[in-house]
């Protein structure tokens, strides 16, 4: 962004659009000249920096757009105070030394500096240089990482459009790709929005800083950082309600913007940006996801999944939680004004058929909350993640109810010596603890049911003639014989055959198996 004072519009009838800088020789001569005076200011005050740059204005170019370049260069800058000392220490020892007396005379302020300078074991010449060495003015340019002409006027005209785009009502894209990105970057904002999709097309309505009630400052600068996502995308269309303050008073203009009318005119190739994989849209998210983890439960937390297409509208879940196939959704509700509170329960209301919690801030209207589709927990600072587990437990308990009420096992037919339960559980699309709880009433012809597997009988007898057979019936003799008639759980067929261990510590050679009834006689 741009400050507003550099800002270059032009207003016709209604419309308003901003004055950018054509890439042409003209304009692309002029870039490589202020950039080469920038890389030729290096070691030397900003202050003098800022004189050269002043000196270009009278050269046949408006003054805002060549301190609107000279702004996004010194974007590109690093400066450093230059000081033999503190220049903080240095003014309040000074400051100190003259209320105690009389600074009027050149001679008197000479004593001041030398006492000063000789209490810090300086000369009079570095106390001087140090006393407001920090000041704007006097900073020292130290690094300068120059980019090309064609790249810095780009940069200025989408620090353009984004300066205009801080006096927004509201901001509507369209895309007909990398709407995605669009979408996780509007939520990583903290943006409100609504986004819809019609053949093909996507468009996403985001709330203008101008609407909100509070926080317009910093949500107008989030607005202006959606823009570089947007014009990535190969086409794109933009429009915009900007309130503009002129000597007639408050008007509202109409900007249109799209690709095929601006090109890469607005599209920089590199930009500084932020590592949003480990972000968050707010510390109220952050410290969630943080808080979920530590529970070391085994439901998968995912932030921002697959978005979901609820009708025409598209909605982009806060957060999912996901185990054996059960998918359960968070939405966290924040930031909010009435209209938009409003559109979010409209969304909210069609997700049928998709379990969803709505974790709100009770601050908000909590009633028309209660209209939406979903469970709703309201907190006050922090979303509770224990309440949010335990909620996720009733799920899983209702859908494990719902699973075993359903399963009809007495058509139930194996083949093959190993049938593994999750092969079984796959069939009857169900859990295999649902599997499990029924298999509880149901005998199976010809098979045994050896802890997550069945096990043919034939089979089982067989592997019970040879571990009766041994001469040294150890566990580790007893785990050969099972898997060389490939069964990979060795255990499970023991514990089928009513075998038991005497366990010699860890030694599975030194440790044996028996039969339980015959001890038991």
């Amino acid at each position: 962004m741009l400050p507003i004072n550099l800002l270059r519009v032009r207003t016709r009838k209604g419309q308003i659009n901003p004055i950018y800088a054509e890439v042409n020789n003209e304009n692309l001569n002029f870039a490589k000249e202020l950039t080469s005076l920038f890389k030729g200011n290096l070691g030397k005050p900003k202050g003098g920096l800022k004189e050269k740059v002043s000196a270009l204005e009278p050269g046949g170019y408006e003054y805002r757009f060549v301190r609107g370049l000279a702004q996004i260069l010194q974007r590109q800058c690093t400066f450093k105070i230059e000081a033999p000392i503190s220049p903080i220490l240095a003014r309040k020892l000074v400051f100190k030394e003259a209320s105690h007396r009389n600074p009027t005379t050149k001679t008197t302020r000479e004593q001041v500096l030398n006492d000063v300078a000789d209490q810090l074991e300086v000369t009079t010449t570095q106390l001087e240089k140090s006393l407001y060495a920090d000041l704007d003015e006097e900073l020292i340019l130290e690094g300068f990482d120059q980019i090309n002409e064609v790249e810095l006027l780009k940069r200025y005209n989408l620090s353009l459009t984004q300066t205009l785009l801080f006096r927004a009502i509201f901001l509507e894209i369209k895309a007909s790709e990398y709407w995605k990105e669009i979408l996780r970057k509007v939520k990583f904002l903290g943006l409100m929005y609504s986004a819809e999709s019609r053949n093909g097309e996507f468009k996403i309505t985001v709330t203008g800083p101008l609407s909100t009630f509070k926080l317009t400052q910093r949500y107008g600068t989030a607005i202006a950082k959606l823009l570089p996502t947007i014009v990535q995308s190969k086409d794109w269309e933009i429009s915009s309600s900007i309130i503009r303050t002129g000597q007639f008073g408050r008007r509202i203009y109409q900007l249109r913007l799209t690709s095929d009318q601006l090109g890469d005119k607005i599209k920089p190739a590199h930009l500084n940006r932020e590592d949003e994989q480990n972000s968050f849209d707010s510390f109220v998210e952050a410290k969630f996801f943080e808080d979920f983890r530590s529970l070391n439960t085994d439901w998968k937390i995912t932030r921002e999944p697959t978005p979901l297409l609820v009708g025409k509208h598209v909605f982009l879940p806060d957060f999912c939680f996901e185990k054996r196939g059960v998918i359960i959704y968070l939405e966290i509700v924040g930031f909010w004004t009435r209209k938009y509170l409003e559109t979010k329960i409209k969304k909210l209301q069609q997700l049928k058929g998709v379990n969803i919690l709505i974790a709100a801030n009770q601050k908000l209207a909590c009633d028309r909350l209660k209209q939406a589709q979903g469970e709703i927990i309201f907190f006050k600072r922090l979303v509770p993640a224990g309440k949010i587990f335990r909620m996720l437990k009733n799920y899983e308990k209702n859908l494990l109810e719902a699973e075993i009420q359903r399963l009809d096992l007495n058509n139930l037919h194996l083949a093959g010596d190993i049938v593994e339960l999750d092969t079984i559980a796959q069939t009857y699309g169900v859990s295999v603890e649902a599997l499990q709880v029924k298999l509880k009433d149901v005998n199976v012809d010809g098979y045994t049911l050896a802890g997550a597997f069945f096990i043919k009988n034939k089979k089982l007898q067989g592997i019970k003639s040879k571990l009766t057979s041994l001469t040294e019936p150890s566990v580790s003799k007893a785990i050969e014989v099972i898997e060389a008639e490939d069964v990979m759980k060795p255990y499970d067929v023991l514990s089928a055959l009513n075998y038991g261990i005497r366990w010699n510590g860890l030694d599975l050679e030194n440790s044996l198996i028996y039969e339980k009834e015959k001890t038991d006689q």
